[in-house]
């Protein structure tokens, strides 16, 4: 359903009853991506699922996003919904989104969940989030879906066509001044103090994820105060489409026994 939050209309899926697990995509994804997760979840929590700002069905709205934006249209989410703290479980971009939240919100959050977790982009990667935005913007999001597809699957995952093409089918679905505006928020975003978290943290990444890989997983294993870091082998980026047993499984391990 459609829902107004603040000044806009944001595309939200809510199920089951218990306590609230938040779902947060990343770049280019939208609430279909936690298909899966929000199923197994749904059975034992109240699961909220949303598509980000610009992403999905959500308006686009202003020109410029920002990490802090994605939080305040977060908070305002969960305060609509009267949810005072929930487990938020997000990917890619959407991790950044969650770390900000729960340091700004310390008390809104009950525990993290971060599948391929960002710790803040390289340098190198700033650069080209912001080329990809004058691409995207010049000549639509179709124009660098198969190549992000390349990049974003393991080996073994790409003979998986049906994740593959709903991949594809979410990026070219993007508005390509939302995605382009996503690209920059994304691009400008800072880490935040890790070791200033202090509720449990599960961290999910693939051994062959090129866009969070591994390295970087295991940088905020060591800055997080209280964190777990699951590995799935032969696994890309999209790990929720590519291993979806594997992450549910993690998920709701992680959450019954926190």
């Amino acid at each position: 359903m459609r829902k107004q939050i603040g000044e806009i209309q944001v595309n939200v899926e809510i199920k089951g009853v218990g306590d609230a697990v938040v779902f947060v995509h990343g770049l280019g994804g939208d609430l279909n991506i936690w298909h899966s997760q929000v199923n197994a979840a749904s059975r034992y929590f109240k699961t909220v699922a949303y598509d980000l700002r610009g992403s999905g069905r959500t308006d686009v709205s202003q020109p410029e996003y920002s990490i802090e934006l994605f939080v305040e249209d977060l908070k305002t989410l969960l305060n609509s919904e009267s949810i005072e703290s929930a487990h938020i479980v997000a990917h890619s971009m959407g991790t950044m989104v969650a770390e900000h939240f729960a340091a700004t919100y310390p008390q809104a959050v009950n525990s993290l969940t971060l599948v391929g977790g960002f710790t803040e982009p390289p340098e190198g990667a700033r650069k080209a989030l912001a080329d990809r935005s004058t691409v995207v913007r010049e000549n639509g999001v179709e124009s660098i879906a198969d190549a992000l597809l390349e990049g974003g699957f393991s080996s073994q995952s790409k003979t998986n066509q049906a994740a593959m093409g709903l991949v594809r089918s979410l990026l070219q679905n993007n508005d390509s001044e939302g995605y382009a505006a996503s690209c920059r928020a994304l691009a400008k975003a800072k880490a935040i103090n890790h070791k200033e978290i202090n509720v449990p943290v599960l961290l999910i990444v693939g051994d062959e994820d090129k866009t969070t890989p591994l390295p970087m997983a295991k940088v905020l294993y060591k800055n997080f105060p209280n964190a777990e870091l699951v590995v799935l082998p032969n696994c890309g980026h999209w790990a929720t489409l590519e291993k979806p047993d594997e992450v549910n499984e993690a998920i709701l391990r992680f959450f019954h026994t926190i």
